[in-house]
Parts: structure tokens; sequence; C-alpha cells
């Protein structure tokens, strides 16, 4: 058996692969290896001419903690169903990861179809989404949200509700309060059939910039991610404000007995709150939101946190080494870090920091150990969706606790939001 790159002559097979594994429409599969999958994004295991197993490496950009650098969502991870079971998944990746490495990406994320199974591997959670549940009699009050995220607060005390939203309709004429809730504008809800990706990408840039990390998304992201949405029987709501064209919008998925709102992205706290209000009674149906692991500007119901992306790192000296902390932090730590997957991460480095935002990983074999942790622990660091506390808590990184304590000082709590199906 061969493992490499795909070629443009492997392309039908990958697709009987992928229509043997993945239960998606034909419409959809047409347009991704028309459009979506090139051949050399694709590695694959070989029996001679037969592709055994393969795999997409699509390419994006990330953005965290006001850094950008390469990366690659691995999808459709898939083996013939006679040659399941033979570990040539795990050959696959491993394969995979030291391919990635090579190129200079050290970070790589996928959506999984069971987190055991890559979670075991040194996978690790890099991105959460709060999943809010409104009624359609939800009050969002005028006042922006002070107290904790995600905990009410009791309307009618601090502000007024704001008008009903007669079901059904698909547009209304709202007033949109502005960021400083003071001024009122005419304001219209409406769906759009053909909506203008720039459009969009801009309210995404602008919104996803409050955030600490994020998928920086192409033309060809929007396309892809349009063309899903809508075959889906998915629509596209825009809030628009008179003088500012449109201000937030929604992918929405009307349902039979309750409404998904797979993503709001909005400029102004207004504009957000104003589209989740109408879109919360939409149909009279519950709305449920799958939004980014942040806080919002606006009180809503606790929520759920639910996994939905998992992250892994390539190269541990390259990932550790890029210039993610915060300033002012000093000290050395010998760091045992385990991967159950690639030997060259396995093992002791001396990571020292210097105070200028940036550390040093030195692998130093055989030096006793300051603290351990896997590769899937720091997987959930460096992206922020395990904070110091709960890093001690699940002992994420173990060690002495004053040495734990101050090293988890360089890896703040954040909010990476992915969101990206493909």
């Amino acid at each position: 058996m061969i493992t490499r790159r795909l070629q443009e002559q492997d392309m039908r097979q990958a697709r009987e692969i992928w229509e043997e594994s993945f239960n998606d429409k034909p419409a959809f599969i047409d347009w991704y290896f028309r459009r979506r999958f090139r051949p050399e994004e694709g590695i694959g295991i070989f029996s001679g001419s037969l592709l055994l197993c393969n795999l997409h490496l699509a390419p994006y950009r990330v953005r965290l903690r006001g850094r950008t650098f390469p990366s690659a969502y691995l999808i459709g991870l898939a083996t013939r169903e006679e040659y399941r079971r033979q570990g040539l998944a795990k050959e696959l990746l491993t394969f995979t990861l030291r391919s990635l490495r090579k190129k200079g990406v050290f970070f790589t994320f996928l959506m999984p179809f069971a987190m055991s199974f890559y979670t075991r591997l040194g996978w690790g959670i890099c991105g959460q989404h709060r999943i809010y549940r409104l009624s359609p009699a939800a009050i969002f009050p005028e006042k922006e949200s002070s107290g904790t995220p995600g905990k009410t607060e009791r309307a009618g005390k601090e502000s007024s509700p704001e008008p009903a939203v007669a079901a059904g309709k698909e547009t209304t004429l709202e007033l949109a309060v502005t960021g400083k809730e003071t001024a009122l504008e005419p304001a219209i809800t409406e769906k759009e059939t053909t909506p203008d990706p720039a459009v969009l990408d801009r309210i995404y840039r602008g919104w996803s910039s409050s955030l600490d990390g994020c998928l920086l998304r192409t033309e060809e992201d929007w396309e892809g991610l349009l063309f899903d949405h809508f075959l889906d029987g998915g629509e596209i709501w825009l809030h628009k404000e008179t003088g500012s064209g449109p201000t937030a919008y929604a992918l929405f998925y009307p349902g039979a007995k309750e409404n998904l709102l797979r993503e709001a992205a909005y400029l102004t706290p207004a504009a957000g709150r104003r589209l989740l209000q109408y879109l919360a009674a939409v149909n009279n149906k519950p709305l449920v939101w799958s939004a980014p692991d942040a806080a919002l500007p606006f009180p809503l119901p606790d929520p759920e946190v639910k996994p939905v992306f998992l992250g892994r790192i390539t190269d541990l000296k390259a990932a550790l080494e890029f210039p993610l902390y915060p300033p002012g932090l000093t000290g050395a730590w010998r760091l045992r870090v385990e991967d159950p997957l690639l030997p060259e991460n396995d093992g002791v480095f001396l990571v020292t920091a210097n105070g200028d935002g940036k550390i040093s990983a030195t692998p130093v074999p055989g030096m006793d150990v300051d603290l351990t942790c896997t590769t899937g622990g720091l997987a959930r660091l460096l992206s922020g969706t395990a904070g110091p506390e709960e890093a001690v808590k699940r002992r994420l990184l173990t060690g002495d606790d004053k040495l734990v304590s101050f090293f988890l000082r360089l890896f703040p709590k954040g909010d990476l939001y992915m969101n990206d199906y493909f």
C-alpha cells in the first residue's frame, strides 16, 4: 500500500467513497467535487490503483488573539466499507499531520463524527457553541447586559418590552436603536433570496472582530456556505437601517417544530437584538440559536455549551512559539507533552517566556519535568476553549500547583468561533 496526494484520475474513486460513507444530497456532492474538492488537497491510501481511504484538507486562515496563521480543515475522512477496522484511518491521519507539518501548518481542525475517536489520538476541543432556546414570546430588554453573560435580567425593571412582531411576515418596520441605545432610526428586517456575499462578509468581519478568534472566510467559502444553506432549505434574513444599509444577518432554517438559527452576525448590539427578537417570533415557533461561546451584549436565558470542533497540533514547537501570549509574563518550565501519534511532538520541552508575548520551546530529552500535558489538552489551551480555571479542574495540565497556576496565565480563556461545515 502507498499513501499519497490525490490526482485528477483519483477523484471518481474519492466520490464513490464519499457517497458510500455520507448521506449528502447528489446536488451537494456534484457541487463539492466540481467546485470545492481539488485533487491536490486530498490524501489517500492506495492498494495498487484502488483508493481505500481518503480525506480532504481544505485550506483556511485562522485569526486568534489578533494574529492570523494558515490552517487546514480536515474533511470527509472515510474508508471503503470492506477495508474498515484495519487501522487505515489512523495511518492516514498520521501521514496527514506530518504532511501539514512539512508545509508549515502547525494547527488543523475538524468537525468529528465521534469525539472519542479523535480525542484519544491527540485532538482537543477548539470550538464550542452556546445553544440558546428562545420562545416565540421572548422579550429582549432595551438595556444592554451589564451582568453575568447568559443571565436574564428582569424584564420591565430597567426597560420596557419591544413591540410584538407579526408572525409570518417577511418584513416589518421597527425602531432600531443605535449602539448607545439613545437614537431612533427606521429599520426593516426582511428575507433575502439573492444575498450579496460581500455584504454578508462585511458584517461577519465586523462582528467577529470582537471575538478572540474566528475562521476567515474567502469568497469561495461564502459561495459554498450559501449553496449548502439554500440546498438544505435555509433562508437569509437581513436587518437594514436607513442610511447605513444592512447591519445584521441571519442564516436561518425554518423547522416543523422549531426554527434553527445557524448563525447571526451584527455590527451593533441593537441590530443583533432586533434581529433576534424578530426571528424568535417567526412562524410562532421556538428559536434555537447556535451562538459563539462568548459573552453577549444583551441578556438571554442560560445556554447549553456544546463542543463542535476539535483541533490538533501538528508541530508542537512551532505552535508554542507562535506569538499568541499576553505580554509581561516571564518564566521557564520543563513541559512534558504526550502525543499518541507523532513521536516528534512527544517528549520534554524547555518552555521560556521572556515577557514580550513570545515564548521559546526547546526539546530537552531526559530532563526532569515540572509540568505534564497532552497534545489535546494543549490544543484546548492554545485555542482558548479552556481557560486556567477549567484547565485546573479538568487536569489538562498537571504538576506543582504554583507552577501550573503561573504557566496557565499564558493561556487566557477565549472564544475561537468556528461554524463552517466544509
